[in-house]
């Protein structure tokens, strides 16, 4: 008899990982994923992660079937290189230190393969469930039920949207707070969050390729395996990095217009364009930039309208969370997205798995889930925006250069430029210090001492001391 079930809406990545976490850590916790895909498939192309989530995919034991895909094998340390490239003659203005570098690059694709394979109960992912809604009851001891579009109905003790940016269940959230607030007389408390259901336009496009590295690249140093790859510019730039264990180089190209920000983007949010079009838009970049784009595979572009999730003021309502871009969808210039999922699903799926935790433990649970995850999350999605900006030299002391003085080689400065690499290091401090392991057992001690509880460490620590 499992002590509860949840129910995870979505089988992406972080959806995934925190089905692998209760199954590691949670064993007694019964779960189901519902995806309303009739089949799975993992969208976009690269991804890479830092220590801090890379820490959650060892705890899962997952690191060394991992490593034998990763873009750079089993070496951690890619040194990210930043050159200004958007004139004839581009130069390298930063590389960062080795130790400063511990970087793992994946095929998205190949990454949830793994994951699946993993997954001991597959007959637990549930195809062609598309969320509509769901009802909770007030009372604790009673189940939520969740509808699909199909008709059919779920219940369970824990409702985790780990949908998406486009979530149905953070719409259902915050469509219900807003309702709450209503009732209460509380109009603009109302609007306020119904105002936190739909993503928002980041005025931030990116393309996306990959190239296959077939041997030549030693003729082109953009194409090559072993480092981060930075082209900077004004009001655009470009990142690479290799995936499927060097076979492949990825390809982020993006244009920022921050006047952008926040307004409706008219058409849709992916779409394709052509190999001309990309060609023109970086006409006059360094040689190996335009070479690089021209070898791009039959695949060829994908373009990406970048949405992100305003700050929420909660990831949870009772016993609903949110979970990865459905709580916190955030731009991606810091290769955080994804891994800021992986920290949501490691720490939800600890707590958990925690002895004595029963179903009327679950809000105070899910408050120290939020309380733990939302700071963070939010304070990385802000770093990361900065960042881009200052990835295209769009910062206040850049504002007199143009695109055009930037691309006769007349801006920035290279005292300018060091300022920029100050700023970009400076917004990466998050890392440094700071591991997800702190914050989980933080979490657990909270948990722990809310519920009157010693925890299980504790207690072992004073068995041994009277030894």
């Amino acid at each position: 008899m499992p002590k509860l079930t949840v129910a995870i809406i979505g089988a992406g990545l972080g959806g995934l990982l925190f089905a692998l976490t209760l199954q590691k850590f949670a064993p007694d916790v019964e779960f189901h994923i519902y995806e309303s895909a009739a089949q799975l498939s993992e969208i976009g192309a690269g991804v890479n992660f830092q220590p801090r989530p890379w820490f959650v995919i060892r705890e899962l034991g997952l690191d060394q079937e991992l490593l034998k895909i990763a873009g750079n094998g089993e070496r951690p340390n890619m040194a990210m290189v930043y050159r200004k490239a958007d004139q004839k003659e581009g130069f390298t203005f930063h590389v960062t230190k080795d130790d400063e570098a511990e970087n793992w690059t994946f095929h998205r694709g190949e990454l949830q393969t793994v994951f699946l394979d993993n997954l001991h109960a597959r007959e637990r992912i549930h195809l062609g469930k598309r969320f509509v809604s769901y009802s909770q009851p007030a009372d604790s001891a009673a189940q939520i039920e969740v509808q699909f579009q199909d008709g059919s109905t779920a219940v369970c003790d824990l409702l985790v949207g780990a949908d998406g940016i486009r979530s149905g269940v953070r719409g259902a959230m915050y469509t219900q707070l807003a309702e709450r607030a209503k009732a209460r007389g509380q109009e603009d408390k109302a609007l306020l969050l119904k105002s936190c259901i739909p993503a928002s336009f980041s005025g931030i496009v990116v393309y996306r390729a990959l190239v296959k590295l077939d041997g030549d690249e030693r003729n082109n140093g953009a194409l090559q395996k072993s480092n981060l790859l930075m082209y900077c510019g004004k009001n655009k730039h470009a990142v690479t990095f290799p995936i499927a264990q060097g076979r492949f180089l990825n390809i982020a190209a993006v244009v920022t217009n921050p006047a952008l920000s926040g307004t409706v983007y008219e058409g849709p949010w992916t779409s394709r364009v052509t190999k001309e079009e990309m060609l023109e838009m970086y006409s006059g970049w360094e040689p190996s930039v335009v070479e690089m784009m021209k070898k791009v595979d039959e695949r060829g572009w994908s373009k990406w309208a970048i949405h992100a999730v305003k700050q929420l003021p909660t990831y949870v309502d009772g016993r609903v969370a949110l979970l990865g871009d459905a709580a916190h969808a955030m731009t991606p210039h810091q290769g955080a997205g994804a891994g800021q999922g992986f920290e949501d699903a490691y720490v939800l799926g600890r707590l958990l798995g925690q002895p004595g935790v029963a179903r009327e433990h679950i809000p105070v649970l899910m408050r120290i889930y939020d309380e733990t995850r939302r700071p963070v999350a939010q304070s990385v999605a802000a770093c990361s925006l900065k960042s881009g900006q200052m990835h295209s030299f769009i910062a206040p002391e850049l504002n007199n250069i143009s695109p055009e003085l930037s691309g006769n080689g007349n801006g920035p400065t290279q005292e300018q430029l060091r300022h920029v690499v100050e700023m970009i290091e400076r917004l990466k401090d998050w890392r440094k210090g700071t591991t997800v392991e702190k914050d989980c057992q933080a979490a657990i001690q909270k948990l722990h001492e809310e519920l009157g509880q010693t925890p299980l460490a504790t207690k072992m620590e004073t068995v041994m001391s009277h030894l």
